[in-house]
């Protein structure tokens, strides 16, 4: 693994393939709200072994990548920009979208810069409902950064009930601890205003996954995406927002994997 700089600023973590396996499509990992590229390590360094290279980019305002002055008035489109200059720099890779990145991701389909979309707890477009009981009671004490265009500060309350509710509480610390601040105006789009994705123009392969016991994306969202793009769907058994960094992660990976054989080299 190494961090390199990219397009604008950006940085990104890269993970080259171990071995030459014919021509693999390069993955692009796009994270999510407070997040940043580091929680993709794991799983770039399964694919790399698998003979797939990637990167995961740190969205401007993360980890020193792009920094912004008042990163609160940031722009989910600021941040579809930032993934599109990637995607367009890789040159069609597959994109895998977790959360916001999720939304990200079928930004990216939308504008034909993605040769496949994997969907993992995606945030929706405008037109489906995210916000569930347990989100909407604990966003009220961040109404006023989501309102005003602040920083949203996550707290470990909140990470535990949303996002770190399916990882054993021993591993807790460490995740909540590589946590960010967010952009109010993101988040104030993501919940509020929505963006729009006309799914006409998503012609490429799309695989959404959602996890039963997510209390951040509840699992009827992936099926709505499922339903507005006609993609595949998977939904994985007793795992949370987090999948991907809960024990078994790895099972998730195959089922991208096994999808990715099936549809994304074309």
């Amino acid at each position: 693994m190494r961090e390199v700089s990219v397009v604008g600023g950006l940085t990104a973590m890269v993970a080259d393939a171990e071995r030459a396996d014919g021509e693999r499509p390069h993955l692009l990992f796009l994270h999510g709200m407070f997040a940043g590229a580091w929680m993709f390590a794991p799983i770039q360094r399964w694919f790399a072994d698998r003979g797939y290279s990637s990167h995961a980019i740190n969205l401007r305002g993360h980890y020193g990548s792009q920094p912004v002055a008042d990163f609160g008035r940031v722009s989910v489109y600021d941040f579809v920009d930032d993934a599109l200059h990637l995607a367009r720099a890789l040159a069609q890779p597959i994109v895998i979208g977790h959360s916001m990145g999720g939304l990200l991701a079928q930004k990216l389909a939308e504008a034909g810069a993605a040769r496949a979309a994997i969907l993992v707890s995606a945030a929706p477009p405008r037109g489906i409902v995210v916000t569930g009981p347990s989100l909407v009671v604990r966003q009220l004490k961040h109404l006023w950064p989501i309102l005003m265009s602040r920083p949203i500060v996550p707290t470990r309350s909140d990470a535990d009930a949303l996002i770190f509710n399916c990882v054993p509480p021993a591993e807790r610390e460490a995740f909540f601890a590589q946590l960010v601040p967010e952009s109010g105006r993101a988040g104030r789009e993501l919940s509020l205003s929505g963006v729009p994705v006309d799914e006409r123009k998503v012609r490429c392969p799309v695989l959404s996954i959602g996890a039963a016991q997510d209390r951040f994306v509840l699992p009827y969202v992936a099926r709505a995406l499922a339903r507005k793009y006609g993609a595949d769907y998977r939904e994985f058994p007793g795992r949370g927002h987090f999948m991907l960094g809960e024990p078994g992660w790895e099972q998730v990976a195959i089922g991208m994997e096994e999808w990715i054989a099936r549809h994304g080299a074309a």
